[in-house]
């Protein structure tokens, strides 16, 4: 249960580091962007450590979800790239959090509710 929350924790703040990140000036993306990949490195840990209990009664959908999880890492960071070139468009914030929001519910499947419905 203690991987689940560091990984719940470590998404919620990613979030906000993100949005925060992309909402600041370009000049200033450059420490987001940093944070952000720390977190990643946290999340994809705790996520490795989460998929080993997973994959057990449901690969298909532990492979769905690591495919999304990284998908969005790899959104995440073309976001923050247009935004150190000038080239951002408001919209990818909004992608950005409809594609957390996905993984979240596939992780939140993933987990059978946990650690909010048990």
């Amino acid at each position: 249960m203690l991987w689940l929350w560091i990984h719940l924790m470590t998404w919620v703040v990613l979030i906000i580091v993100v949005v925060l990140g992309l909402i600041a000036k370009s000049h200033k993306v450059t420490g987001w962007a940093m944070t952000a990949r720390v977190l990643y490195l946290i999340a994809i840990i705790s996520g490795v450590i989460l998929l080993l209990g997973t994959w057990q009664y449901n690969p298909v959908l532990s492979t769905i979800k690591v495919i999304l999880a990284l998908g969005l890492i790899a959104f995440i960071e073309i976001a923050f790239a247009r935004k150190q070139e000038n080239k951002f468009h408001a919209s990818l914030i909004w992608w950005a959090l409809f594609f957390c929001i996905v993984v979240g519910i596939v992780g939140l499947i993933l987990s059978q509710g946990r650690p909010f419905l048990h």
